[in-house]
């Protein structure tokens, strides 16, 4: 995802999402009070922020129908000072009906509230290709990669220095510091929690320990890869998490690299993160068997007819996944201009070496100011090269969350992005699906920053997007019905925005599209069984149970294999951990007590 991730413009496209995106541009221009009288009303429970920005920390919630006064603005009047039970700070204007008018407040400072972490002149050079997590530790979740050689400003450490907070294109976020070279005065740099969550994600549970070789095995210090030749620019096969025991197979030379086998897959890891029980000198020197070729594609689950699969951070669980009918594995890449394709690698030959297909889906970093079309379509014809089975190009492109604000345009991403990206694929690999990027089912139109999907559509089709596609991407995840139903969704029971529905969606994409294959690369039921209360954003999903997303999911999967018309469809998601105001973890068919219930269903729906 992302991911892609989950977001809340992509998913509340709807009667409610229109409110909460007008009414406040319509109250902020349309009153006469003075700054005394303006009030501030959140539509949502809303974080308070230190300072006008989602990049600054929370300091506190206002919930939902609580008023308070307008203390001040920013230039752009998008953010609002407002001060709630004691507590000072700033909150998104989009997310409020303002009473008066906004334009009489005056434009303030941040009034004393602590502002983000700041650029301290310390650089860190990554030494290998680094995941960049949401908290200090290896469980936290993994948000982007930094390759190998990124230089990163560091903003803020650990007291130990061990991990660095810093940012990478507009990414915030925490790095192994003992994965880099830091240049600058480490000491100096303000010790800081970060502004993300700071739960950690579940860590998987230990897996059985393989039997010793010999007498020899090995623990791993960290969460290490496993790669298919000593060295770290062989492709990730896979990980093994920290503390777990390795059979000892094999070692190069010098030791630096042991090949071994954790939960039946071989190959290798970086012998320093290793500790060693045993004589490792009497284990041969050995090249393994490991293949230092990209792996091939598996020769089942090919790109005609109908497939299943799931979205995942990575391969944790096949063998869940066959249980439930997926032959495809998605993963969601955010690029960044000048990126080398290669840091998707790994991805690919995981999926591969497991016997699934793989679909990339590479978006890029939200909010941005433009794109890099020609970076961006050379990273597509890398990743084609690569041996991807499929590429989505871009992601809710009608949305200025995902592209320039104000340049929102569907003739744009045909003639810019789609029709060159489509050339290059195709040139690079004629084998690899080319998907348009499925855009955020909504209703609203807001000028040239964000267009309702059915206007998207027709303008897509009208700058003849279907001679520069295979298959047309469609997101279905805002579901809170059975896929039969046409009304009774809890967010509109009367009926309301058809993106709310399968079959109205389903109709809408293949009736603007009547001879191009459909890909559904997100399809989702969220559910808050295991997990607690619902957050208020997708209130509408509070009554839905487990097993109705487990029926539904199976119901819905029923549905596009025997329209004939649907190539591919991705379920949102198998295996995320991600509870909070997104609640990704909600709409993974692995529960939080290690069932599948949705497994049997979609097995069911493609046989």
């Amino acid at each position: 995802m992302i991911r892609k991730r989950l977001y809340f413009l992509g998913r509340l496209g709807v009667i409610a999402l229109v409110l909460a995106l007008t009414l406040p541009l319509m109250t902020a221009q349309a009153g006469t009070a003075d700054a005394q009288t303006v009030t501030v009303t959140p539509t949502v429970n809303l974080r308070i922020r230190s300072g006008p920005g989602t990049n600054f920390a929370q300091v506190g919630l206002i919930p939902a129908g609580a008023t308070v006064p307008a203390l001040g603005r920013n230039e752009a009047s998008n953010w609002v000072f407002i001060e709630y039970d004691g507590t000072r700070g700033w909150v998104a204007a989009w997310y409020t009906n303002i009473g008066g008018s906004l334009a009489s407040v005056p434009v303030t400072s941040e009034e004393g509230v602590a502002s983000p972490a700041q650029d301290t002149g310390v650089r860190a050079t990554t030494t290998v290709n680094l995941r960049i997590r949401r908290g200090p530790g290896t469980n936290f979740e993994f948000i982007a990669l930094a390759p190998q050689g990124s230089v990163l400003p560091v903003l803020s450490r650990t007291a130990d220095s061990s991990w660095l907070y810093i940012d990478r294109n507009g990414t915030r976020g925490w790095v192994a510091g003992w994965y880099t070279n830091v240049a600058g005065d480490l000491n100096a740099v303000p010790v800081a929690g970060s502004d993300q969550p700071t739960t950690p994600t579940t860590p998987s549970q230990p897996s059985p320990q393989p039997p010793a070789q010999g007498g020899v095995t090995a623990t791993t210090a960290v969460n290490l890869n496993m790669r298919q030749g000593p060295g770290t620019n062989h492709p990730v096969l896979g990980w093994v998490p920290v503390g777990e025991r390795v059979a000892v197979l094999g070692r190069n030379a010098d030791n630096s690299w042991i090949f071994g086998e954790y939960n039946g897959k071989q190959g290798w890891m970086a012998g320093w993160y290793l500790n060693v029980s045993g004589d490792l000198n009497s284990v041969p020197v050995t090249s393994g068997g490991a293949p230092t070729q990209p792996v091939a594609p598996p020769p089942s689950g090919g790109t005609g007819g109908f497939a299943l699969g799931g979205q995942v951070q990575g391969m944790y669980h096949p063998d869940l996944m066959r249980s439930a009918g997926m032959t495809w594995a998605k993963y969601q890449h955010k690029w960044t201009p000048g990126q080398d394709p290669s840091v998707v690698a790994g991805m690919i030959n995981e999926a591969h070496a497991h016997g699934f297909r793989v679909l990339i889906s590479v978006t890029g970093p939200l909010y941005p100011s433009s794109i890099d079309f020609n970076s961006y379509t050379e990273f597509l014809r890398g990743v084609a090269l690569l041996g991807a089975d499929a590429i989505e190009v871009w992601n809710e492109m009608n949305l200025n969350r995902e592209w320039p604000s104000g340049q929102v345009n569907p003739a744009s991403y045909v003639n810019n992005m789609l029709a060159p990206a489509y050339a290059k694929i195709k040139a690079a690999n004629p084998n690899t699906l080319v998907i348009a990027g499925a855009l955020a089912p909504t209703g609203v139109n807001i000028g040239n920053d964000i267009m309702s999907d059915d206007r998207y559509l027709a303008g897509m089709r009208d700058a003849g997007a279907a001679r520069y596609m295979d298959c047309l991407g469609v997101h279905h995840n805002a579901g809170a019905t059975s896929p039969d139903a046409t009304t009774g969704h809890p967010a509109a029971p009367g009926g309301g925005h058809y993106s709310w529905y399968f079959d109205p969606t389903f109709n809408l994409y293949a009736g603007t599209f009547p001879n191009t294959p459909l890909c559904y690369t997100e399809l989702g039921y969220l559910s808050g069984d295991g997990y607690g209360a619902i957050p208020a954003n997708f209130s509408w999903a509070r009554d839905t149970s487990v097993s109705e997303h487990a029926q539904w999911l199976g119901r819905a999967v029923q549905k596009l294999r025997q329209s004939g018309r649907v190539r591919l469809a991705i379920i949102f998601n198998v295996d995320f951990t991600h509870w909070s105001d997104d609640p990704q973890a909600g709409y993974a068919i692995l529960r939080p007590d290690g069932s599948c219930p949705a497994c049997g269903p979609l097995a069911n729906a493609v046989r």
